[in-house]
């Protein structure tokens, strides 16, 4: 029983739910899980990593801290027994959310399925659509993290996917920005996207610069698909000219992310502020 945090993964909103203290909060959609963490309303902080392409943290994460990752965790080799190996790994290290990259897809649909019931974490994504029912529905839109009287809304984008079948790519611009008015309408004080959509700052590129200036009601997107070493939190703009905090690191657990968002009594965001990048 793992009693740090519960969701919900699947249609019925019953399989796969794991206990914790606290009640979880049933959703009537299908497309949204939720996540329980320990701790007061005063601040929440969010750990986060990409491209790990395999590797993994040893260390576990702290109670009432989030632990999550921008796609490419798996290093997308036909090879399922290495990935039910990182699966274990993640869920000892406490991840609670990661979205899709292309190597989770390398090989299909069906393969990725396989490896979602293993998962004591949320696998998120709101612009892929599978022609799989059953996949679909185990891949959740969005999640909502509840920890003392603060809402934490999560969702994920991912890349086109060239040569992969079963899989229709939407904008994740447009995808990531419904889904976040989804969440702010649930009450979400932050939202957070896990983007696996590249760091190129061509003007027009889809990338993660292009979704951070062209969002709507994200505060922090945490970045993949950049293999490079130049770890950087960088701080844009959104079409409401409002701050959006970009982050990644430098992949193949190297580094991980942190950020800390701090709150007043009346549950209103104040300030983020980036924690010390551990090892």
């Amino acid at each position: 029983m793992n009693t740090r945090r519960s969701f919900l993964r699947n249609t019925s909103l019953a399989a796969g739910l794991l206990l914790f203290k606290s009640p979880v909060r049933a959703f009537a959609s299908s497309s949204t899980a939720t996540i329980h963490l320990e701790g007061d309303s005063t601040q929440f902080r969010v750990h986060y990593t990409n491209d790990m392409h395999g590797a993994i943290f040893k260390d576990n994460g702290l109670p009432g801290d989030l632990l999550v990752d921008a796609g490419d965790f798996t290093d997308g080799s036909n090879d399922p027994a290495s990935h039910f190996r990182l699966i274990e790994a993640m869920n000892k290290a406490g991840y609670h959310a990661a979205t899709i990259g292309n190597r989770e897809l390398a090989n299909g649909p069906a393969a990725l399925a396989a490896l979602i019931p293993a998962m004591n974490f949320a696998l998120v994504n709101c612009n892929y659509r599978f022609a799989d029912a059953q996949l679909g529905s185990l891949v959740k839109q969005e999640v909502i993290v509840r920890k003392g009287l603060l809402k934490i809304g999560i969702t994920g984008v991912g890349p086109a996917l060239p040569g992969i079948s079963g899989v229709t790519v939407t904008d994740p611009v447009a995808a990531a920005n419904a889904a976040a008015k989804r969440l702010r309408e649930q009450g979400c004080q932050v939202v957070i996207c896990l983007s696996h959509l590249g760091f190129d700052p061509t003007p027009g590129k889809v990338s993660n610069y292009l979704l951070a200036n062209d969002s709507n009601g994200i505060n922090f997107i945490a970045g993949g698909h950049h293999h490079g070493y130049n770890s950087s939190l960088r701080i844009l703009r959104n079409k409401e000219k409002s701050e959006v905090m970009l982050g990644h690191t430098s992949g193949n657990a190297q580094l991980k992310g942190t950020l800390a968002f701090d709150f007043n009594e009346q549950h209103q965001l104040m300030n983020i502020k980036a924690g010390k990048r551990q090892a």
